[in-house]
């Protein structure tokens, strides 16, 4: 069976609907090239990407999305509710299926360094792929964010791994590394009280009694007028989704609120929303072979060698 690997790249530009579409259409170009998705968020102001194909196709047009992104977004007029460092925030390679992750952090550690020698960018891998236990976290990376990331960089522990020193003030930092599939989703609430979104944020994300692997930021949709958590889940095996939307609902009934409505943000492994189905139809012991169509997608690849 071929490997299945794909880019996840998060760029600051999420309101100019004309620039993501040239780019999308940029992007389809490269041969041998999949785009899977592309959300734009108009709240945090960024986009995210997610294509996959051969190692070619991935860096051609991973180069691409850098080179067309740097000439267009200047950090230094960047807006937007969303932890970032640079023009390219993050750009993560995902071991999406018959692949290890040594295999994808050596993908990683090749781009990285195409990536800081071609652009002059500083350059920090993260994940699976950090050199230091510090740099696994990304949220510890962003910490500072791009408004505080040049005062950051002087101090020798946040020396970048590959690129130049100092903080180029309209392109920022990035983040390259290798990881697994994680979740991405926005849940609206039921109120536009911002301090019940932060309320809540806090207690998902606290570093000891908190969910692990969940990640919460809050903010508002002012065009709805709707308060909204932004949330990243990194292991959706370890903390199911069912058990996040459970948890904001408890604490939110503290403020007479509750959760209106979710949206996915990007691509879904299955096994997510899988999991949650089974719960809230409190169905025990039920294998995923016995879906339809994961069973009919396993025949298919053994019958092809794909």
């Amino acid at each position: 069976m071929r490997p299945i690997i794909s880019a996840v790249p998060n760029i600051c530009e999420g309101r100019d609907a004309v620039f993501i579409q040239d780019l999308r259409e940029k992007l389809e170009a490269v041969p041998g090239l999949v785009v899977l998705d592309v959300s734009m968020d108009q709240v945090r102001n960024r986009t995210i990407f997610s294509f996959t194909g051969s190692k070619e196709a991935i860096f051609e047009a991973g180069l691409k999305l850098y080179e067309v992104t740097l000439q267009k977004v200047d950090m230094r007029l960047h807006e937007g509710e969303y932890p970032r460092i640079g023009a390219v925030d993050a750009f993560p390679f995902v071991a999406l299926k018959d692949v290890s992750l040594q295999e994808v952090v050596a993908w990683s550690l090749e781009f990285a360094q195409r990536v800081a020698s071609q652009f002059q960018i500083p350059v920090y891998m993260a994940y699976e792929s950090a050199r230091t236990p510090a740099r696994r976290d990304i949220e510890t990376i962003r910490e500072g964010q791009y408004e505080g990331f040049a005062e950051k960089m002087t101090d020798p522990a946040w020396k970048p791994d590959f690129g130049p020193d100092i903080f180029p003030p309209d392109k920022g930092a990035t983040i390259i590394g290798a990881r697994l599939p994680i979740v991405n989703l926005k849940a609206y609430l039921t109120t536009a009280n911002e301090e019940a979104a932060s309320w809540v944020a806090r207690v998902i994300t606290h570093p000891t009694q908190g969910m692990p692997g969940v990640k919460a930021y809050p903010g508002v949709d002012r065009v709805r007028g709707m308060a909204l958590l932004s949330l990243t889940v990194g292991n959706y095996r370890a903390t199911p989704l069912y058990r996040i939307l459970e948890a904001i609902r408890m604490e939110l009934r503290r403020f007479g609120a509750g959760i209106s409505h979710v949206e996915m943000v990007g691509l879904v492994p299955q096994g997510a929303l899988l999991d949650s189905a089974l719960h809230y139809l409190q169905i025990l012991d039920f294998p995923e072979e016995e879906v339809v169509e994961i069973k009919l997608d396993r025949i298919l690849r053994e019958r092809s060698g794909y």
